[in-house]
């Protein structure tokens, strides 16, 4: 899609400088200007070019529609932060470095068998969203608080990040299956595999 952009702003910009250079003969030379335009007149109207010279002029009005919207999109999330000031200059770390940091501090957790993560970069913080994958014979609870724990202080010991939120998902209890326990006035509304 890059090459395609670059490709169409190229016609864009291409067809902005032909148009300025018309402009310029009409305003140095006017009586040529008026020839010109009689001559395009002519040529729009009564050729066999018409179509394509409308075809062109398509182009450059989606080219230009195109580095409106480029010029107007949303810039995208930085991918540094700051994590320090000097008088010599600053201190930055990748969004990617504080994953890693973020992913190992999580696996350090007994149990803790997968961990996927979202950083979100804010004024108040770093904030943090987790999704862990478990053991079936852990505590959820527990092992949430503890990674929890566990991503804030390493986070603060090895970046001096302020860490705003974590926020932990158990999106998998792996291990063995089981059946629930039901009362005598309740239904089994989805399967279970048996092992």
């Amino acid at each position: 899609m890059n090459i395609l952009r670059r490709f169409l702003l190229f016609l864009w910009s291409l067809g902005l400088i032909t148009v300025a250079a018309a402009v310029g003969v009409c305003a140095l030379r006017p009586e040529e200007a008026r020839f010109s335009v009689d001559r395009l007149y002519k040529l729009l109207t009564l050729s066999d070019y018409f179509w394509w010279l409308l075809l062109a002029a398509v182009v450059l009005l989606l080219c230009g529609m195109l580095s409106l919207f480029v010029s107007l999109a949303k810039k995208s999330a930085p991918q540094q932060i700051v994590i320090g000031k000097s008088e010599g200059g600053q201190v930055n770390i990748s969004l990617q470095a504080v994953d890693s940091v973020v992913h190992r501090a999580a696996l350090t957790v007994d149990g803790v068998k997968e961990v996927k993560s979202r950083l979100n970069a804010a004024n108040n913080g770093l904030g943090i969203s987790l999704q862990i994958a478990l053991p079936h014979e852990m505590n959820v609870p527990e092992t949430a608080t503890a990674v929890q724990t566990a991503v804030k202080e390493q986070l603060q010991m090895v970046t001096g990040l302020v860490v705003g939120e974590v926020t932990v998902l158990i999106s998998t209890v792996e291990g063995k299956s089981y059946k629930p326990v039901l009362g005598h006035d309740q239904k089994i509304t989805q399967n279970m595999p048996e092992e």
